[in-house]
């Protein structure tokens, strides 16, 4: 890999790094209004989240 390919290489995964960030602290606010707010608690939260986990993880190809 040249150097150049090394550089961009580190970039894009520097901008990757921040736009997580973000959608991270989108889904906080979101997360933490809804709560705040009486429409879902952290528990119904916590579970939806292991649901999708569960479900994702059975749409993985399996050895790949």
């Amino acid at each position: 890999m040249k150097a150049r390919d090394t550089i961009d290489l580190y970039a894009t995964l520097a901008d990757m790094k921040a736009v997580d960030y973000r959608s991270v602290l989108a889904l906080t606010a979101l997360i933490d209004l809804l709560v705040a707010k009486g429409i879902i608690t952290r528990e119904e939260m916590a579970e939806r989240a292991s649901q999708l986990d569960a479900a994702g993880e059975k749409s993985l190809p399996v050895g790949g």
